[in-house]
Formats: structure tokens, sequence, C-alpha cells
């Protein structure tokens, strides 16, 4: 996972049309697995709840997460 990767959240919804959509847009330490973060800005005009989950003050961008808690979409035709 890199930055300007479009990605998926993995977390609470079964429906995986209703997992919300982010773009990576910075990283740390991607040499290690154990230490890996990404920063994911949410795409779409309403915001989803996990915003204000994974983000210090309830905004657009998370505060710095574990990769594994989104997945690589990349492509807008493989969404389903």
């Amino acid at each position: 996972m890199k930055v300007g990767d479009l990605v998926r959240y993995r977390g609470w919804s079964k429906i995986e049309d209703a997992a919300p959509l982010g773009l990576v847009v910075d990283e740390t330490s991607s040499d290690s697995e154990f230490h890996h973060r990404i920063r994911v800005a949410w795409i779409g005009e309403k915001i989803p709840v996990q915003a204000s989950v994974l983000s210090t003050r309830g905004g657009r961008v998370t505060s710095w997460v574990r990769p594994s808690h989104f997945e690589i979409v990349n492509d807008l035709y493989n969404l389903n």
C-alpha cells in the first residue's frame, strides 16, 4: 500500500458496496510491516462514521492507522 492508492475500509459493514472508499495521502515506515502506518482521506460528499472513529478531530483524514484496516481497490471497475 502506498500514497495514491484507492482503498476500501474493511471494517464494520458486511455489505461490500457500503464500505467507504478513501485515498492514501501519507505513509510512514513502509519498509516495516509491524510499524507501517497510513493516513487516508475519505472520498465522497458524506463523511462516513468511520471518519470520526479513525481521526483525532472527526475530520475527513484519518490519524495514523494500520494498513490492514483497508484493502487496495485501485480500479473503479472492480469495486464489487
